[in-house]
């Protein structure tokens, strides 16, 4: 891969993180369900930190100095403390908890589908890319959208039928 393409797939990336930034910070105000609101809010912070991830990366691939940058991944227990006091506020506040707006599930099917393009086009720059870094970035965050992907599978489940849900064992 090109200097010149390399660049593209950074910027490409920015461009689809910042998308994904607007989507869930909008969504998160529409959507009816408190643990929906949750989860939009928790994934629009994580999309700010890829941006910034994904900025730093490429300023250090750009500056010659990708040898030196350490590869972290994200702390991802976040989203399942989420879900542990959902079931707590579910078995309190049934009402609240299980309200579903009309466009709540469509809001997770489009969420699920952003989460999908950004996991394949990071898997698809993983094997494009000659650097074992630059290989290393991406592939961490193809494994964050996938965690991403599940967490929205989960939130989807459990606006389907909360009771359900809990019951089967996921939280």
């Amino acid at each position: 891969m090109s200097k010149q393409d390399v660049s593209k797939v950074f910027e490409e990336s920015i461009v689809m993180e910042e998308k994904g930034y607007k989507f869930y910070k909008e969504n998160a105000e529409k959507i009816k369900n408190s643990l929906g609101k949750k989860m939009l809010n928790r994934l629009a912070e994580d999309e700010l930190i890829h941006i910034q991830r994904i900025r730093e990366m490429y300023q250090q691939v750009n500056s010659g100095a990708v040898k030196e940058v350490k590869i972290t991944p994200q702390n991802m227990d976040q989203f399942e403390t989420i879900f542990s006091r959902m079931k707590k506020q579910m078995e309190e506040a049934v009402g609240e908890v299980t309200e579903v707006g009309v466009d709540d599930e469509e809001i997770i099917n489009i969420a699920l589908e952003l989460e999908s393009h950004a996991r394949f086009y990071y898997e698809e720059a993983v094997r494009k890319t000659g650097d074992e870094k630059v290989r290393q970035f991406y592939e961490l965050l193809g494994k964050e959208e996938k965690n991403h992907y599940e967490i929205l599978q989960k939130t989807h489940s459990y606006l389907e039928n909360p009771a359900l849900f809990f019951g089967m064992g996921y939280h």
